[in-house]
């Protein structure tokens, strides 16, 4: 993701997706309902960090960082978390 325009649509992909409101995850992240509509819709310049982390840990993901130079979608990053766990379970490790 290269801009906050981008990372807010993603955010309400992943909301949508687990059928939450924008109303449920504002309060699950403590953050304004407002606040996240202007988020999800690119209606904000800025947008804290600690917002962000609130708002993926609701969201039961976290924030990874990959170079630039691999093109690598937020799908891509859940397909190899799942495929790591799946690796995980598989081995009797938690």
């Amino acid at each position: 993701m290269d801009n906050l325009s981008l990372l807010g649509r993603e955010i309400a992909r992943l909301r949508q997706a687990q059928g939450l409101t924008q109303k449920a995850l504002a309060e699950l992240s403590g953050i304004g309902p407002s606040t996240l509509a202007r988020f999800e819709t690119g209606g904000v310049a800025e947008f804290g960090s600690g917002k962000l982390l609130r708002l993926l840990d609701a969201l039961g993901h976290e924030l990874r960082f990959s170079p630039r130079s691999q093109v690598s979608t937020l799908d891509d990053a859940l397909a190899e978390r799942r495929r790591s766990l799946d690796a995980n379970a598989g081995s009797g490790e938690d």
